[in-house]
């Protein structure tokens, strides 16, 4: 991965404020709603920790901005704890952040510790949120971290919490594909971004700044490539409203994808990245590595994980 330096001298090719669109105003799926997905059901996976505890108590602050259920359910590996004292601690948990946020807390009966048996507790849920339990040296090898597991199988958005505190987001940084439903990626963005400053990023992968070729030629198709990309992520903009008081989008040039969404970090606040997983090819990403997981392992900070459609290939769509 390249280092922060190197990669931020490259990664800015455009960087600009939401410009009015001349077009006629979209009509949004909820209109005069605040929030531009519907958030009516949210499921916290919990085990012994800390960081746990400071998952659930931002999934407290969601579920009462979007009047959601919350529940709370024990997850974690066989062997690690008795199922009578993991839930017993986890009801004093609930308990505590009940009392904090005035959300209900419901618990859920009986321990989980299969990815099987998360997955037949979904019923409903309309976003899942876990801690990150990342393994260092060896033990990352046996023991692999659930987030990515789980981001990898599960059929609705997954919140993986990492910042230590539960404060409000001071931005949200959603990198979108442009082929692969990036409006759904940017609802999932605002939505959790609550009142901080909403960025969307697109990185043009085929364009690398160390590689162009043919002068001034090569630099004119670049040029209108980047004013297109412009166009179609503007269009994504437009679907915002009315958030887009909020909002700046981006476009970047570089071979990594990860690296140019982990370079980015706020001067000071919390922060979300939001990333799109692919749910129907899931052996590209075994095939040419997951941004999602690179995201995943290395930021340090809250990482949402929207599942989305496969995105076309750029050959696919020029030979249509």
């Amino acid at each position: 991965m390249p280092s922060a330096d190197i990669a931020e001298r490259r990664a800015s090719a455009l960087d600009f404020a939401r410009a009015p669109s001349p077009g006629p105003e979209p009509v949004t799926a909820a209109a005069g709603a605040r929030w531009p997905v519907a958030l009516r059901s949210i499921t916290v996976l919990g085990e012994l920790s800390e960081a746990s505890e400071t998952a659930l108590q931002r999934a407290a602050g969601l579920a009462a901005a979007h009047g959601a259920r919350l529940r709370l359910l024990g997850w974690a590996a066989r062997g690690d704890i008795s199922d009578g004292l993991l839930r017993a601690r986890l009801s004093r948990m609930a308990r505590r952040a009940a009392r904090r946020s005035q959300v209900p807390v419901e618990l859920g009966d009986t321990p989980m510790h299969g990815l099987r048996e998360v997955l037949g507790q979904l019923d409903g849920t309309d976003l899942v949120v876990t801690a990150n339990r990342r393994s260092d040296g060896l033990a990352s090898f046996w023991r692999p971290n659930p987030a990515v597991r789980l981001a990898g199988v599960l059929p609705v958005p997954l919140l993986v919490v990492n910042e230590p505190c539960g404060l409000p987001y001071r931005q949200a940084l959603a990198a979108v594909d442009l082929q692969a439903e990036p409006e759904r990626v940017a609802r999932w963005a605002a939505a959790l971004a609550g009142d901080g400053e909403l960025a969307l990023l697109h990185v043009l992968r085929q364009w690398r700044p160390g590689k162009l070729r043919h002068g001034e030629d090569g630099l004119r198709w670049l040029e209108l490539d980047l004013r297109r990309r412009a166009a179609q992520l503007q269009r994504v903009a437009d679907t915002l409203q009315p958030q887009t008081d909020r909002l700046r989008v981006m476009l970047a040039l570089g071979d990594d994808v990860a690296a140019e969404i982990l370079v980015r970090r706020p001067a000071e606040g919390g922060m979300l990245v939001v990333v799109g997983r692919s749910t129907e090819a899931p052996w590209l990403d075994a095939l040419l590595g997951s941004v999602t997981r690179s995201v995943l392992r290395a930021s340090p900070h809250d990482v949402l994980v929207v599942p989305v459609g496969s995105p076309l290939t750029e050959d696919a769509q020029i030979s249509r």
